[in-house]
């Protein structure tokens, strides 16, 4: 298929800069801190390591948080083909690699080569992947054409109507980009209109939801959750899960003003630092507050206010027992949880506007209705009142079980189709 002279322009005009460009660009990311000093090199396609022997499948994101849908769909592929190799790249560096634990100890970490000729060229040539699955909204028009050129089948999932920034001196090149996927497997029902809208031939694209993020729920003990349970004897409970130092004083007057309208309320607080939890508790009580602190194997009394949760690894069994989740560090810009944790366990999420790299994450869960937005300490009060409704909590745990079984169906969908297309390449 001819390209459009708009991506034929943009190439030309990459080609031109070519190498020296790229080299300037990655010396500048160096100094600003958004790229990797460890692993530089692999910008300019320099692999770190030889490639595995036998089929490699490449799954490539625009960052890890991005791709947290991977680690389920390479659980799946490995189960149908466990011959398979997989090779993950992200156009950002996530200094925290949220995706990093989350994978098979054999699965290659690496980031995306620039979209310069010689840096895809040797990306492709050292790893000669026999399959793309493309999970980025943004596109790389250098690396896409020259995978196309390679002939290597790609697909691209969790797919929405691509951002024209950038681009719009060339008219084209949305569209000329699209039609390089073999496959195009959109998010919804409105996003597969765009696509089509776009040019991609209709019978190329379907609308399978977006991939099941994150791993399994998060665990606990079936004993202490029930133990806990008869302790709260139906309390109304909220939980602030990874709560920033900088919102304590916003939490605690925030669980006052709601204290008034529902006087056996109880906040679980779950701070961030576990460490925090003593000092934390002796100036809550210092304050006036009735504290219970987990740490010390305090109980929830029915005269507790606010119980700190300061023992790691327990967020699972908070998720279970609280129905309503606010998720720490949204209102003050520290390190965020991911929200599917909460929404996975039937918690319903309120978030504020400082997501971190959980952005996608959580406007999936709000135009799904399994998530509520606040803004300061006024709306989280308003938020967490609305929902001790019993029937609204139930319904936004109810949109978070929709969309976390959809993206159980969009998995075994992609899973389908990449199957497929190996055994069509003969790999």
């Amino acid at each position: 298929m001819a390209k459009r002279p708009g991506l034929s322009v943009y190439l030309a005009s990459q080609k031109l800069r070519g190498r020296a460009r790229a080299e300037a660009r990655l010396r500048q990311g160096l100094a600003e801190g958004s790229e990797d000093s460890a692993r530089a090199a692999e910008r300019l396609g320099k692999p770190r390591r030889e490639r595995p022997v036998g089929p490699l499948v490449w799954l490539h994101a625009g960052n890890e948080a991005e791709a947290l849908g991977f680690p389920e769909l390479i659980d799946r592929l490995i189960e149908e083909r466990d011959d398979l190799n997989f090779l993950i790249t992200t156009t950002g560096h996530d200094p925290e690699h949220p995706l990093e634990a989350r994978l098979p100890k054999d699965v290659i970490m690496h980031y995306a080569p620039y979209g310069e000729g010689q840096a895809v060229e040797a990306f492709l040539t050292h790893w000669k992947p026999d399959l793309c699955l493309w999970a980025e909204n943004r596109f790389e028009p250098e690396l896409i054409d020259r995978v196309k050129k390679a002939g290597i089948p790609m697909i691209l999932v969790d797919a929405r109507v691509p951002d024209r920034s950038g681009w719009r001196w060339l008219p084209g090149i949305r569209r000329t980009l699209l039609r390089q996927f073999d496959r195009v497997l959109a998010g919804d029902e409105t996003a597969r209109d765009g696509l089509v809208s776009l040019g991609v031939p209709a019978d190329r694209v379907e609308a399978i939801g977006f991939l099941q993020e994150g791993t399994a729920p998060l665990p606990c003990s079936q004993a202490e959750r029930d133990m806990l349970a008869e302790d709260l004897a139906g309390r109304p409970v909220w939980l602030a899960a990874g709560a920033e130092r900088a919102e304590f004083d916003l939490l605690a007057h925030v669980h006052q003003q709601i204290m008034r309208r529902s006087h056996r309320l109880l906040m679980v607080l779950a701070p961030r630092v576990p460490e925090d939890g003593p000092d934390l508790a002796r100036r809550l009580e210092d304050e006036g507050w009735v504290v219970g602190l987990r740490s010390l194997e305090d109980e929830p009394e029915p005269e507790t206010e606010i119980y700190i949760a300061d023992l790691p690894d327990e967020m699972g069994l908070w998720y279970r027992l609280a129905p309503i989740a606010f998720m720490g560090g949204t209102l003050c810009g520290g390190p965020v949880r991911n929200p599917y944790e909460a929404a996975a366990l039937g918690s319903a999420v309120l978030f504020g506007p400082a997501t971190g790299p959980w952005r996608e994450s959580f406007e999936r869960l709000l135009e799904a209705g399994a998530a509520r937005s606040v803004t300061n300490g006024a709306t989280l009060a308003r938020g967490v009142d609305h929902l001790l409704a019993p029937d609204q909590a139930a319904r936004m745990a109810a949109a978070a079980w929709d969309i976390t079984t959809n993206g159980a169906h969009a998995t075994d969908r992609v899973v389908e189709i990449a199957l497929d297309a190996l055994d069509a390449r003969g790999v």
